[in-house]
C-alpha cells in the first residue's frame, strides 16, 4: 500500500505542460502526429525509480525496441522515433536514464555514465524472453546502445543516429558548446576533480541544445524546458562519459549495426561518427539522411529514417 501511494506521488509526463507543448510543436513544425500514447511505468533498478514510457503495437508484439536518449534529453523526447517501430509491430520502451527526465535516483548517488550502459543492458536481457530486442539510440544514446549490446549478447540489432566517442579528447571538445569550454572541462577533470564532482550546471551550458532541431520555436522551447535545457547535470557525469571503459575494446558487436546519420547535423557531423563506425568489425551499414538536424525530425529525413528503421526491424524479426 505504501509503495502504491509513493508511486502515485511521482510526477508524470502526462501532467507536464512542456510535454504537451513539445507534442504540439513537433506536429506543427514537422507534421508528425503522436497518434499513440505510452503507458508510464516505474521500473525499480538498483535503488532507482526508473521512469519508462511503454508503447504497445496494435497486434501481438514481434519484439521490443528500447529507445536510448542522449546527454541532452529524456525518454519522452524520443516519442517520434517510437512511431516507426510501432508501425513495424514492435513494442517500444523508452527509459529516462539516471540523472535525467523523471527518474529518481537514491539520495547521495554519484551519477556515473556506467549506470546508463548497465541499465540498458539489463532492460535488454529482460525483454529478450518476449522476442528480438533492438537498441535504438539518439545522440550519445547511439554509443550507449553499442556498449550495452556488448554486455547483452542476446540483442538482435543496434540502430544509432550517431556514434560519437567522447572518450576521445578531440571529439569531446568538438561536442561541447564551444571548444574553449571543452578544453576547460578536460582541464577541470584532470586538475580539479573535486570541483568537477561538486558542480551541477544547466545542460545549455554544456551542449548546444538549440541544434537538436532546425525549427527556432521548438529550439527555444527545448532550451527552456526544465527537464532538458534547464536541467542541471553534475559535471562529474561528463567526466565519467570521457573516462568510460567499454566492455570490449575491439568494438565488436553480437548483432548487426545500422547507423542512420542525419545529413545536416551541425552538432555532430557524420565525420565525428566515423572513427567508431570504421572500427566495428561485425555486420554494419551506414545511411546518411538527405537532411536532418541532430534529432532528424525534418522532411524528408524523418521519413527516410522511418523507412530504414522498418526494414532493419523486419530483418531482426525474421532472424529470430
Amino acid at each position: 500500500m505504501r509503495d502504491t501511494q509513493a508511486r502515485a506521488e511521482l510526477p508524470t509526463y502526462d501532467d507536464s505542460a512542456a510535454t504537451s507543448d513539445y507534442r504540439a510543436r513537433v506536429a506543427s513544425a514537422f507534421g508528425i502526429g503522436f497518434h499513440r500514447a505510452p503507458v508510464e511505468a516505474w521500473h525499480p533498478w538498483r535503488g532507482h525509480h526508473v521512469h519508462v514510457d511503454d508503447w504497445s503495437p496494435e497486434g501481438p508484439a514481434r519484439g521490443t525496441v528500447i529507445l536510448v536518449h542522449g546527454a541532452g534529453g529524456h525518454g519522452r523526447l524520443l516519442a517520434p522515433f517510437a512511431l516507426p517501430a510501432l508501425d513495424a509491430g514492435f513494442a517500444v520502451r523508452a527509459p529516462d536514464l539516471p540523472g535525467y527526465g523523471l527518474t529518481r535516483v537514491p539520495h547521495g548517488t554519484r551519477l556515473d555514465y556506467a549506470t546508463w550502459v548497465d541499465l540498458i543492458a539489463d532492460l535488454a536481457r529482460e525483454a529478450s524472453s518476449l522476442g528480438p530486442v533492438v537498441l535504438a539510440g539518439l545522440s550519445v544514446g547511439g554509443v550507449t546502445a553499442l556498449w550495452a549490446a556488448q554486455k547483452a549478447p542476446t540483442v538482435a540489432g543496434v540502430l544509432a543516429t550517431t556514434l560519437i566517442d567522447l572518450r576521445d579528447r578531440d571529439t569531446f571538445v568538438r561536442a561541447a558548446r564551444a571548444p574553449w569550454l571543452g578544453h576547460l572541462a578536460l582541464a577541470a577533470f584532470r586538475f580539479a576533480p573535486h570541483l568537477a564532482g561538486a558542480l551541477a550546471l544547466p545542460m545549455t551550458w554544456f551542449t548546444p541544445i538549440e541544434t537538436l532541431t532546425t525549427d527556432p520555436t521548438l529550439s527555444r522551447a527545448l532550451c527552456n524546458d526544465p527537464l532538458i535545457g534547464r536541467r542541471r547535470v553534475p559535471v562529474h557525469f561528463f567526466r565519467s562519459l570521457h573516462t568510460y571503459a567499454p566492455p570490449r575494446h575491439d568494438f565488436a558487436l553480437p548483432c548487426p549495426l545500422l547507423l542512420i546519420h542525419p545529413g545536416a547535423d551541425t552538432w555532430t557531423p557524420v565525420a565525428m561518427s566515423m572513427p567508431i563506425y570504421e572500427r566495428i568489425p561485425t555486420s554494419k551499414e551506414l545511411i546518411v539522411l538527405s537532411n536532418g538536424a541532430h534529432a532528424p525530425l525534418e522532411s524528408p529525413a524523418y521519413s527516410e529514417l522511418s523507412s530504414a528503421m522498418a526494414q532493419f526491424l523486419e530483418r531482426a524479426a525474421r532472424s529470430r
